[in-house]
């Protein structure tokens, strides 16, 4: 008997330290942060630069039917995709590289129309997209801006 007391008093006393260890972490404070400071820093960034863009900037997980008016320019993103569904738009570009139109394996310039219907990717987030000439619908995934 007395060495099961013992025994008892052993496996309580280790339940009681475990316990105390898990509970007495302070998760959460400096040490023991639930998400790096980093982290949360990169997300004020990129809150913040949607706010002082001055367009309308959003993003679209699956392909969604974006309505564009004639005069406006849509832009993307990187990695953005866009097919013009309906009405007419020219390609917009910064600087001398295109918009890659899927469909086909061509590169598009200023100067080339968007086809209906076909796929056209936005390589990187410096300018490129389409402006409107008649007014148009795209379906969009990623990020975009009218202006």
């Amino acid at each position: 008997m007395k060495r099961f007391l013992v025994g008892l008093l052993g496996v309580i006393a280790s339940a009681v330290m475990i316990m105390g260890s898990v509970y007495g972490a302070d998760a959460g404070s400096e040490s023991d942060p639930l998400v790096s400071k980093s982290y949360v820093d990169d997300k004020i960034e990129q809150v913040m630069s949607l706010i002082g863009s001055g367009g309308s900037t959003s993003t679209a997980i699956t392909f969604t039917p974006v309505s564009v008016a004639v005069g406006k320019t849509i832009i993307g993103g990187e990695g953005t995709e866009m097919i013009l569904r309906a009405g007419k738009a020219g390609v917009v570009l910064s600087g001398s590289e295109g918009i890659t139109d899927a469909t086909t394996g061509q590169t598009l310039y200023n100067g080339h129309s968007a086809s209906l219907n076909h796929l056209n990717i936005i390589p990187r987030a410096d300018g490129r997209g389409f402006k409107v000439t008649e007014a148009a619908w795209f379906l969009v995934k990623g990020s975009y801006t009218i202006q």
